[in-house]
């Protein structure tokens, strides 16, 4: 079963007219894969460069692109059809709903945010989608050994979710694991000599559930 975090499921967002929607179900979202293997979320895929991209690269794991504008889902869906991307999954849905709503605990090995909407203005940065409660639901969703990676070209905004990482036990700055393929974004702003602010954190071992239950018991 698949339980909502404590509140109710939000309302999703409106469909177009005589646009169903069958990319988002009640159902527990890794289910959508017919295998299991360890899943790899993109939060906020965009074209779904990255995502395509690295599910090719790596087979053997599960990559949800998760995307909240649906023409950017539906040019997924074709990179997934055209690339015949079996491990390839999308979801239209804000990814905010999807951490703190649909998702269960240690259920991720990686998650990946890249070029959030940095909401520059300081009256609109509220709207930020990495608050802190957002980073304690990736926190929770993670498996223990897993790490969230986030790149952004808005200084202010990595040093607020810097600030807000570190004050939760258990999550700490990583090393690079390797070279990640670029998404859309990352390659226009490097092509335009722009400054990248990115790091990776990795979710202690000893955090897991059932460590914990063994533990006690």
């Amino acid at each position: 079963m698949c339980e909502p975090a404590e509140m109710s499921p939000p309302e999703l967002r409106k469909r177009e007219v005589g646009e169903s929607n069958p990319l988002v179900g009640l159902e527990c979202w890794p289910r959508m894969f017919l295998r299991p293997a360890p899943i790899v979320c993109d939060l906020g895929a965009g074209n779904g460069r990255f995502a395509a991209t690295y599910a090719e690269l790596h087979p053997e794991w599960n990559v949800l692109a998760v995307e909240r504008r649906l023409p950017r889902v539906r040019k997924i869906r074709r990179a997934q059809e055209l690339r015949r991307l079996s491990n390839l999954r999308v979801l239209w849905l804000g990814w905010d709903d999807l951490l703190l709503f649909w998702s269960q605990p240690e259920s991720c090995r990686e998650i990946h945010v890249l070029f959030p909407d940095p909401w520059p203005k300081r009256r609109h940065q509220i709207r930020r989608t990495l608050s802190m409660r957002v980073l304690t639901a990736i926190f929770r969703v993670l498996e223990p050994g897993g790490f969230f990676r986030l790149l952004t070209d808005d200084s202010g905004y990595y040093a607020t979710v810097e600030q807000a990482a570190a004050a939760l036990p258990g999550f700490g700055r990583s090393e690079d694991p390797g070279a990640f393929p670029e998404s859309q974004f990352e390659t226009i702003f490097r092509s335009r000599g722009c400054p990248l602010h990115g790091a990776i954190w990795r979710k202690s071992e000893g955090n897991g559930t059932e460590r914990k239950k063994r533990g006690a018991a």
